[in-house]
């Protein structure tokens, strides 16, 4: 089966695996039921997740103005990866969003666990983003 990429509805199993995902992120205490919902069903910025095998392995949420995209909260399970994962749903996010007539993507690297930082930094520029303090950008 195909990884496939998309906006999600709300589900018991996305609660159960965002959980999982977002644990680097957020305390146990900030992975509620409700805080996830929120963050789905938020009008303001749209969340993208990548689906294998009826569980959600990724996700980013993307939020948009005119020409020009923020992603943040970038993050894959950790038993799933250095697989590609991310680079997938990535790059699929991208391809939307430059359907919408986007132009430019960022992603702002303060915003990332410390632990984090290293290997998201090299994976960022090796999936062509250029990194200017602390910013990472793209021209689609």
């Amino acid at each position: 089966m195909r990884l496939s990429v998309f906006s999600p509805e709300y589900s018991t199993q996305l609660l159960i695996d965002l959980q999982k995902i977002y644990q680097p992120y957020f305390s146990p205490e900030e992975l509620t039921t409700e805080s996830l919902q929120t963050l789905i069903e938020d009008k303001q910025s749209q969340l993208f997740v990548t689906l294998f095998n009826a569980r959600h392995l990724g996700a980013v949420r993307v939020c948009a103005t005119e020409h020009e995209a923020t992603l943040s909260l970038l993050s894959v399970r950790d038993l799933t990866r250095r697989r590609g994962i991310a680079k997938n749903l990535l790059k699929e996010v991208e391809k939307h969003l430059k359907n919408k007539n986007m132009t430019v993507v960022k992603m702002c690297l303060d915003k990332f666990p410390e632990q984090e930082k290293e290997g998201l930094t090299l994976f960022m520029l090796a999936c062509g983003y250029s990194l200017t303090d602390g910013l990472f950008s793209k021209n689609l």
